[in-house]
């Protein structure tokens, strides 16, 4: 169990309950969003756990490269999960309260569970950067670039929650000030980010699940580092990658190599060309193949 995943979990569980609690005693719509939400985020936690375990188990006579992409499949889970459970009941509950507004009852018990809410999930945000090495400012990056599929899921859920709190502070000071229908709109905009980032992760998983290679500045880095460190080398053919699993490529390179040496210092050659890129590209854990043919 990885500590992003342990702490958001952990987080998540506690929130849910409050917010579940508050928005019985408040009748506030946009808490309820806000306790599906984090319901939604504690079963998603539990499906990442499950990916994980999978991805675990490692190789066997059906699965030559592992279950790496286990990973990827329950995070995909994930994001069906928040989109139909999270995203969907939020806006429809919100429709329902702009429809139907009500006062909200002992807006102090909100503020207090905002505030227990922003401590926990800011935490849990910090933990998941930290394991990451993303700074806050590079959130997007990170998501955009990593193929950790539960870092993606922990930091979209964890920068989610807090933007969900913040909608939900501002609807509860404009309902309690101005009208009681701003808590139903906080309710539907709640909604609208579920499905928002939901979305953002079926983009971002499909691209793992269906075989997404390394970024074109890895793959130039390889072939430099191959043409600099091979005493063989004739002609880089090509380079092909995919990811696997989180952090797990495959990497096959192909090459021409000169047709007077011998045997064993192409092997010898061939040997020393996949630890130097693995000791370079430490980041990842990588199955080299590499495919020779005389020149």
């Amino acid at each position: 169990m990885s500590k992003s995943v342990k702490a958001a979990l952990i987080a998540n569980g506690i929130i849910a309950s409050a917010k579940g609690v508050a928005a019985f005693f408040t009748g506030s719509a946009s808490m309820m969003a806000e306790a599906i939400h984090s319901t939604a985020d504690c079963g998603n936690q539990a499906l990442v756990l499950v990916g994980q375990r999978q991805a675990a188990r490692g190789r066997s006579e059906a699965h030559s490269f592992g279950q790496g992409k286990a990973n990827f499949f329950w995070s995909f889970v994930v994001a069906v999960v928040l989109f139909l459970l999270g995203g969907l009941f939020s806006v429809y509950e919100g429709i329902h309260k702009i429809m139907h507004p009500e006062p909200i009852e002992n807006p102090w018990l909100i503020v207090g569970i905002i505030i227990l809410a922003v401590t926990l999930e800011g935490g849990a945000l910090k933990v998941a950067l930290k394991e990451s090495g993303t700074k806050l400012k590079d959130i997007f990056k990170t998501i955009k670039k990593s193929s950790s599929s539960h870092i993606l899921v922990v930091l979209i859920e964890d920068s989610g929650a807090l933007l969900g709190l913040f909608i939900l502070s501002i609807g509860l000071l404009l309902s309690l000030y101005v009208d009681p229908i701003f808590d139903g709109i906080a309710a539907l905009m709640i909604g609208i980010l579920l499905l928002s980032l939901s979305t953002v992760l079926f983009i971002e998983l499909k691209k793992l699940i269906i075989g997404e290679s390394l970024d074109r500045e890895t793959i130039r880095e390889i072939k430099n580092l191959v043409k600099e460190e091979s005493n063989v080398l004739v002609h880089i053919n090509s380079v092909r990658s995919m990811f696997i699993g989180s952090e797990e490529v495959l990497l096959v390179i192909s090459m021409n190599v000169k047709d007077d040496k011998l045997g064993y210092e192409i092997e010898q050659d061939i040997k020393e060309l996949k630890y130097k890129i693995q000791k370079r590209f430490k980041e990842h854990k990588l199955h080299i193949y590499v495919d020779v043919f005389e020149f």
